[in-house]
């Protein structure tokens, strides 16, 4: 009679863990096999894609598929020109690193020495780009832009230098871009959106 008892009170406490070994794979598949669309009436922003593009003393690694002999890591001239061995110089400063390869392949199909090479370039150190900054500032003199970037938000420029002093006066604000395209332009930081 013990062993009776024994087994139905064995019974009564497995059956509610059998009942649940049952019936959470029914709710998982269930669960995966429906599916809900939402969808939003908020625009998603999407910032704009920023393509680097290779400046004078950027320095990187060519290397030409299956030709070994033919990798380097050269530093871009002051005057934005890769040193190839074989080809000489090639102008790739302001190009975009993709660019910079579409040319240099065109150079070794021009001057007959390979057919049709894969010609890879990365970028293994970014050249040191600074702004200056002068006038009613905190901290008048230069400001890194960050590597990989090819400019920076003028108010960040100015919160690089410590901000405006007290005594700025912020609708004559004067940025000058230099020597490239010379050229000067007055904005007016107080009334921006008007």
């Amino acid at each position: 009679m013990i062993k009776i008892f024994d087994t139905f009170q064995l019974k009564s406490k497995l059956l509610p863990v059998v009942a649940l070994v049952c019936v959470v794979p029914f709710v998982a598949t269930w669960g995966a096999s429906r599916t809900r669309t939402f969808r939003s009436t908020e625009k998603v922003y999407q910032a704009p894609e920023v393509v680097y593009k290779l400046s004078p003393f950027d320095l990187v690694r060519v290397s030409v598929y299956g030709q070994d002999d033919l990798e380097c890591e050269q530093r871009i001239s002051d005057k934005g020109i890769l040193s190839m061995p074989l080809l000489g110089g090639i102008l790739v400063g302001n190009s975009t690193v993709s660019e910079a390869e579409d040319l240099v392949e065109q150079v070794f199909v021009q001057q007959q020495y390979l057919r049709n090479p894969v010609v890879s370039i990365s970028i293994q150190e970014f050249a040191p780009k600074m702004v200056t900054i002068l006038g009613e500032v905190e901290q008048p003199g230069a400001v890194a832009i960050p590597p990989g970037q090819n400019g920076i938000p003028l108010l960040v420029a100015v919160a690089g230098a410590g901000g405006f002093t007290g005594i700025a006066k912020l609708n004559q604000v004067r940025v000058t871009r230099a020597p490239r395209g010379a050229s000067a332009q007055q904005i007016d930081l107080v009334n921006v959106g008007e």
